[in-house]
């Protein structure tokens, strides 16, 4: 028997409650802890719910990563517009829950076909949007583009955060704290170079950090 149908306004609570519970589990124990029964117990709702709404797990699966992306967008053009954005790059690149359910989102699209494309839209977007605004924020800052090219910075803050946060989740901290001393350091220095171009009206020149 299929559950009465709920108002529109139910109706959607009842998603969300279930993508949250979706979310939750794959960043607190990976992709593959998640079922039907183990989301309608995280949401609080009978099983037969989630079916309800989610025919499979593949729907499910691709209606929180499409979430997930929208939200993902919207807080990654407010940190690449901001008054600083590499600086608020990094510090979205290494939040800790974020970066966890984007790499078990990532790492689901190896095993499922309908959410490879979504992977692809999302790291293209990412870097294209990275290039742009790195792009105009190191050039008035006076960093020579051939020595730091836009989209290897953006490949950098990706690439290193990611590390960060996989091998945190295992337990591992070797170099880390080493790690976030350098960026701080070289980020430090690339605001400072910033402001002074902004300031005088002329191109600074900065260098990376020697040392942490």
């Amino acid at each position: 028997m299929k559950p009465e149908r709920k108002s529109g306004e139910e109706s959607g609570s009842t998603r969300d409650a279930i993508l949250d519970a979706t979310e939750a589990i794959m960043v607190e124990e990976g992709y593959s802890a998640v079922t039907s029964r183990r989301v309608a117990e995280r949401a609080g709702l009978k099983s037969q719910l989630v079916h309800y709404y989610f025919r499979t797990m593949d729907e499910l699966f691709v209606t929180a990563y499409e979430r997930s992306e929208k939200e993902f967008l919207q807080r990654h053009l407010q940190a690449v517009s901001s008054q600083n954005p590499i600086r608020a790059l990094w510090d979205l690149a290494i939040h800790p829950k974020r970066t966890r359910l984007s790499q078990e989102l990532i790492a689901l699209s190896h095993h499922r076909k309908s959410m490879r494309s979504i992977t692809a839209r999302v790291l293209e977007q990412t870097h294209a949007i990275n290039t742009a605004f790195i792009g105009k924020y190191l050039q008035e800052a006076g960093v020579d583009p051939d020595e730091f090219p836009p989209v290897v910075v953006s490949h950098i803050i990706n690439g290193l955060s990611r590390g960060l946060i996989n091998e945190e989740a295992v337990g591992v901290s070797q170099g880390h704290s080493e790690l976030r001393a350098f960026a701080e350091c070289w980020i430090s220095k690339l605001e400072a170079a910033h402001g002074q171009a902004h300031a005088s009206g002329d191109k600074a020149e900065i260098d990376a950090p020697a040392s942490a």
